[in-house]
């Protein structure tokens, strides 16, 4: 444990020196008068991106949340929002929103998101093409045809190269922004720009001490976790990679070789390495969440043992199934309380106490 301990400041300051990206980045604005102002945005899933973003002008300053009716656009990285009005020929009705740009030149593409959907707008002048994928039931029974292959296809007819690839394009940011830059470096002799970005990673470390204190069923954990989340693909869900140690006292009823009935206390150690897959229910204040994964995990018992085939010490090295879930609340900016209950190597006992994100 002492080692695992030790490690803990060395990963902290790792942390620091590399992970200091959080919810809100550099960004801008831009005003209704094409004016431009600099400052930070927060970043956020797409379709919450699309009706208004919160800016504020230093890290210190008054968050203000905007939509677009008070700003023309924003940028966040390398992507660019603009505020556009099309119509929505799914159900026919005219939408204001903010709607991120993907590719400019002969044709600009735009992609735009519902809490369930993704659609994509291409504009050439005044003409819009609104595009949107193939909706299928769980039956596989299709419930919507797609129309965007077809735009693809017409809009590609006089270009050779590339008219026969319309089909091959995947209903996704990448494929769709490579394949309209194609028609328009054909159409316009490579005067087009494209803004795709890969969706960017940011990286949580968080500490977690806690235990079950309770006679009998005593419970001792202490984690560090480095947790990889993309926010503006899933906020809910990340993957987990850390250092994990807990002590988990166990007492049954035993009798010795002389028929002696006492208490045997088993003290479980586990020291792993595990990689997690975690999904929270909700993102505000108060988050319930499970986890599931594999670790690398050694680990220990020892025991006053007075009976023969009951071991005093033990140990094991090998792959654990992880299994967990939990609930976490934040109280203060980074801090939180924290129940966490585990299956790695045993069933354990849950563990209560207080985690800090850096």
């Amino acid at each position: 444990m002492q080692k695992f301990i030790a490690c803990l400041p060395v990963l902290c300051i790792f942390s620091f020196a590399t992970l200091a990206q959080q919810s809100f980045e550099p960004g801008y604005i831009l005003e209704h008068n094409r004016d431009t102002v600099k400052g930070y945005i927060e970043t956020g899933l797409e379709y919450e991106l699309t009706r208004s973003v919160k800016f504020k002008t230093d890290v210190n300053a008054v968050v203000k949340e905007l939509g677009p009716l008070e700003i023309s656009g924003f940028g966040l990285g390398k992507s660019v929002y603009q505020n556009v009005i099309f119509l929505n020929t799914i159900n026919n009705t005219r939408v204001n929103a903010f709607v991120k740009q993907l590719v400019t030149g002969e044709y600009n593409l735009f992609s735009y998101a519902t809490a369930d959907r993704k659609f994509y707008l291409l504009r050439k002048d005044t003409t819009d093409y609104f595009m949107y994928g193939q909706v299928t039931r769980a039956s596989g029974e299709i419930d919507e045809d797609g129309n965007y292959q077809n735009i693809l296809h017409f809009i590609s007819v006089s270009c050779n190269k590339i008219a026969g690839i319309y089909d091959r394009v995947g209903y996704n940011d990448k494929d769709m922004a490579a394949f309209i830059l194609k028609v328009d470096n054909c159409l316009s002799s490579g005067r087009a720009t494209s803004f795709y970005e890969k969706p960017k990673v940011q990286v949580h470390p968080f500490i977690f001490i806690g235990g079950f204190p309770v006679s009998g069923m005593n419970q001792f954990t202490a984690h560090f976790t480095l947790r990889f989340i993309t926010p503006q693909i899933d906020k809910k869900s990340s993957i987990n990679i850390g250092l994990y140690y807990s002590n988990t006292l166990v007492e049954t009823d035993e009798r010795s070789d002389y028929f002696v009935l006492y208490t045997l206390s088993t003290h479980n150690h586990v020291y792993s390495i595990p990689v997690t897959f975690q999904y929270n229910f909700t993102s505000g204040i108060v988050q319930p969440y499970f986890y599931a994964g594999v670790s690398g995990a050694y680990s220990t018992k020892t025991a006053n043992s007075y009976t023969t085939g009951i071991p005093s010490s033990s140990n094991q090295f090998g792959v654990a199934l992880v299994l967990g879930i939990g609930i976490e609340a934040r109280v203060i900016s980074q801090l939180y309380i924290k129940a966490d209950w585990r299956y790695e190597v045993l069933m354990q006992y849950p563990a209560i106490g207080v985690a800090y994100r850096f």
